[in-house]
């Protein structure tokens, strides 16, 4: 990928809060992006657990990188690849997010130590203001409803934005998670299968499911052979 993408900080580098807060014959929405889906329930008989194959890519076909994500029960984790600047090496980064105790994991699968972290102090940040478009897309033949708008960084650059939330695959381990307050992962409780943004100068950013694969994924969370880095 190219250096300027302000979207990769590493690469890639999703912060939606729906929380509601009540008074006086009023909703008044706190801490919330404006998007104006209403806050569902979990859909725990029916939630997804497996890999789900992404690529990336912008506007030149010729970048292309790919991410893995993998949902387990109550963690997510994420797996980058991305080239390295020597010639065929291929560089990979895993981080889990773990919504049970609201921590990140930076893993270092080289050496199999990790860094832990808060999941609210990484997630900070960017804002989204996503609208319900009333607009559907398919993503290996799953209906998708699409948001729309914008996306506005940590550092006041501002993108339009739009994510297609896949509407057959529920997860109930988070109402909305934002994987490094940049690329939406799980909105309203359902996961988002496509994810594009345009900067100011026309360049655009793709993130697209090529894969989907059910199944258990406990073996993904195991850091039995891992230990905190330092100790």
């Amino acid at each position: 990928m190219k250096k300027r993408w302000i979207l990769l900080p590493f690469l890639l580098a999703f912060f939606f809060c729906t929380a509601q807060k009540k008074g006086k014959g009023k909703e008044k929405d706190k801490d919330k992006d404006n998007t104006n889906y209403k806050t569902p329930a979990p859909d725990t008989a029916n939630s997804f657990t497996g890999i789900i194959r992404y690529h990336i890519t912008n506007d030149d076909p010729a970048d292309k990188d790919s991410m893995n994500i993998i949902f387990g029960k109550n963690q997510i984790r994420v797996t980058l690849f991305y080239p390295s600047k020597k010639k065929d090496e291929i560089i990979e980064e895993n981080r889990i997010a773990d919504f049970n105790n609201n921590t990140i994991l930076l893993l270092n699968i080289t050496d199999s130590t990790y860094k832990v972290d808060s999941l609210n102090k990484t997630n900070q940040g960017g804002v989204f203001t996503l609208e319900d478009d009333k607009k559907t897309g398919l993503i290996l033949k799953n209906t998708c409803k699409e948001y729309a708008g914008t996306l506005k960084t940590k550092d006041g650059s501002e993108f339009e934005a739009a994510c297609l939330v896949g509407q057959p695959f529920s997860y109930a381990g988070v109402e909305n998670y934002n994987f490094l307050n940049i690329h939406p992962m799980v909105m309203g409780y359902k996961i988002v299968l496509g994810f594009r943004t345009k900067s100011s100068d026309n360049e655009n950013t793709y993130i697209m499911a090529y894969k989907i694969e059910p199944g258990n994924t406990d073996r993904y969370f195991d850091l039995g052979r891992f230990r905190v880095k330092g100790q």
